[in-house]
């Protein structure tokens, strides 16, 4: 992830997108650090660019005076309280990326609860409040379908993979990082909007991190390991199958993008993202790497962390951002903004209950909070009390809230500030 030596650029925080995820826009950019190899337009190597500037030196520095401090008197903003979080603009991108990470995982755990009742074993994510004595907050839980789920899903992949030719420059394109496709939704570029991409690989990061772990726990074979008529088209990868990493970073990323431009069920934007997020998700089935309900485990991680995100990034920040100066003629409307104060919906995906019989495929309509079963029962004219009936592998809790964070304020609303004006503010003098 590191970059040491700053060929830097908007990303090279991001590259954990290799994963296989949305992340990684970035390595595209920055226009390179002084001591870039051909930074200068000249080309040459380490030893003989250090030989060159020890004599340079000996050429110009003169006798030792007493430091003078030019720049740093310059600077008035040296030296503030430990934990600045304003400091963050000073560092190059990958360490940014270290520091936010470890502010974003300090807040995690992990467990494997059994229900004393069924005595089946979940995986489960927890945020810890930064205050002493306070509750862990449940994030999100997964269980695992028996094994005649999955091999009753295989067939799924028989059905799909006439799709193979139709979707194999997707497919393969969508091996790693996956911002050209995002970028198609907005308008994405290392230049212009380097903060947002920061944003979206920080949460492409956090969904592998999660992923990652909950794989290692649920353990669960690859398609390829039921049956020698499955043959993947590309090579499948190693770990585990569930949750699906392409959906749970693929929903992850529309959500958040969602979040920051506030746009809600029913807007052409969101409609647009989801269906991207399902079409990356259902793309892996396609492949024969998934199975549907790989795809769904994926879609509650994704959509739970995409909330958890995006609360901990705006929990600190008032309900709309301030109005660049000077005022413009349209103001910011606090109506407009998705601003959750904190708050979660903590979600589960019940792999245990499901029957061979089941055998669903994956719909990204399927409702994972209580305003979804609500949009679904409209978009199938039903009554909204019969859904969660339909769905009897999804359960949703109450609301909980989560504390926030400066450090993810700060780069949520620099990134914000690249689409709404205000970053304009630090260009006019």
């Amino acid at each position: 992830m590191s970059g040491l030596g700053g060929a830097g650029g908007a990303g090279g925080a991001g590259g954990a997108g290799g994963a296989g995820g949305a992340g990684g826009a970035g390595g595209a950019g920055g226009a390179g650090g002084v001591y870039d190899q051909g930074g200068g337009g000249i080309p040459c190597d380490g030893p003989l660019f250090a030989e060159a500037q020890i004599g340079h030196r000996d050429g110009i520095v003169g006798s030792w005076r007493t430091p003078q401090d030019v720049t740093l008197n310059f600077d008035l903003q040296n030296f503030q309280p430990l934990d600045d979080y304003r400091q963050l603009w000073r560092w190059e991108p990958w360490v940014r990326a270290t520091a936010i990470d470890f502010e974003l995982l300090s807040n995690l755990r992990f467990s494997i609860e059994t229900d004393a009742a069924t005595n089946v074993q979940r995986a489960q994510l927890w945020h810890r409040p930064s205050a002493a004595g306070a509750n862990d907050v449940k994030i999100v839980s997964l269980s695992r379908p028996d094994k005649t789920v999955f091999e009753a899903q295989a067939e799924w992949l028989d059905f799909y993979s006439d799709l193979r030719e139709d979707r194999m420059a997707e497919i393969l394109c969508q091996l790693g990082p996956q911002h050209a496709f995002w970028s198609m939704l907005i308008y994405l570029h290392p230049s212009r909007t380097p903060r947002t991409i920061e944003l979206l690989d920080t949460a492409v990061r956090l969904a592998i991190f999660a992923e990652i772990r909950f794989k290692h726990a649920i353990a669960a074979p690859r398609a390829i390991e039921y049956s020698s008529q499955i043959q993947p088209m590309i090579q499948t990868p190693g770990h585990g199958s569930m949750p699906s990493g392409h959906s749970t970073q693929a929903f992850i990323i529309a959500v958040v993008l969602c979040a920051l431009f506030n746009q809600q069920f029913g807007t052409v934007f969101y409609q647009q993202a989801m269906r991207q997020a399902y079409r990356v998700a259902v793309n892996r089935t396609v492949a024969g790497v998934h199975f549907p309900v790989d795809s769904i485990a994926g879609h509650v991680l994704g959509t739970a962390l995409g909330e958890y995100f995006v609360a901990r990034c705006t929990a600190m920040l008032p309900a709309a951002p301030s109005a660049p100066p000077p005022p413009p003629v349209v103001q910011h409307n606090p109506n407009m903004y998705t601003r959750l104060n904190g708050k979660i919906t903590p979600r589960s995906f019940k792999g245990d209950v499901l029957k061979a019989t089941d055998n669903p495929d994956f719909d990204y309509h399927e409702p994972l909070s209580p305003n979804d079963a609500t949009n679904y029962a409209q978009l199938h004219n039903i009554n909204v009390n019969t859904v969660p009936g339909l769905f009897p592998f999804l359960q949703w809790d109450p609301p909980a809230v989560v504390d926030g964070s400066k450090i993810l304020s700060w780069l949520w609303n620099q990134a914000e500030g690249e689409w709404n004006g205000n970053s304009l503010a630090n260009t006019k003098f």
